[in-house]
């Protein structure tokens, strides 16, 4: 079923958080998990098995940032390894995208993209969205706006976040698969499920397929397409 968490608004415990997250999403199964955060860079950690791997590999060279997301994947497109653990990224490494669910389009944009010049390492559907999230920031978009304009070019089952090198937000959305925001006084959460966050607010927001969200240090928001 894959995991997903996120968090904003704890900049000195940003990694812990996911690492917690992930770590009460394991019910959900899963063969590999990463994380990542973003400052001036995108930083990615992930690896193939348990989520002990993906911690070993943290404690050695933690990535930091105050905003970031996190993933437990069961393989569906691609078989288990570390290059087709999520996060994903574009080609300039300048933004990372998880995802739970099917691109069920996704060879189709796979193949005008690597037509256009992009270069996949993944076998996942996952790697088309940042790609395209790619294609809108080179064409002038805003982080909001080619996250949007990505979303509008892949068809099938989705719960996405990403986050971008010099941004402040992680930015999701869902269709046919859960995503809930935990709600804090300085803090905001995002998840697949609740347990992710329980230990640190009981406040929640659950969003509706076809809903994007925006959260960062101010807060959260919630609209339509």
């Amino acid at each position: 079923m894959c995991g997903i968490v996120g968090c904003v608004g704890r900049p000195d415990e940003t990694l812990d958080v996911l690492m917690h997250g992930l770590s009460k999403l394991e019910y959900r199964g899963y063969d590999s998990a990463g994380v990542a955060l973003a400052n001036s860079a995108v930083e990615i950690e992930k690896h193939e098995g348990e989520l002990v791997n993906l911690e070993r590999a943290v404690d050695d060279d933690a990535p930091s940032g105050p905003v970031g997301i996190g993933h437990t994947r069961w393989s569906t497109h691609g078989p288990p390894s570390d290059r087709n653990s999520h996060p994903h990224a574009d080609c300039e490494g300048e933004v990372a995208v998880i995802h739970n669910g099917i691109i069920e389009n996704f060879q189709e944009v796979k193949d005008e993209l690597t037509a256009a010049g992009h270069e996949f390492t993944s076998d996942t559907d996952t790697e088309v969205v940042p790609h395209l999230i790619e294609s809108a920031l080179a064409d002038g978009a805003s982080h909001e706006e080619a996250f949007r304009a990505a979303i509008e070019r892949v068809e099938g089952s989705y719960a996405i976040a990403a986050v971008f090198a010099g941004g402040d937000a992680v930015f999701c959305t869902r269709q046919d698969s859960p995503l809930v925001l935990g709600i804090d006084d300085d803090a905001t959460y995002l998840a697949s499920d609740v347990p992710a966050f329980r230990e640190f607010t009981d406040r929640v927001v659950y969003l509706e397929d076809g809903e994007f969200a925006r959260i960062d240090a101010d807060g959260w928001d919630v609209s339509t397409a």
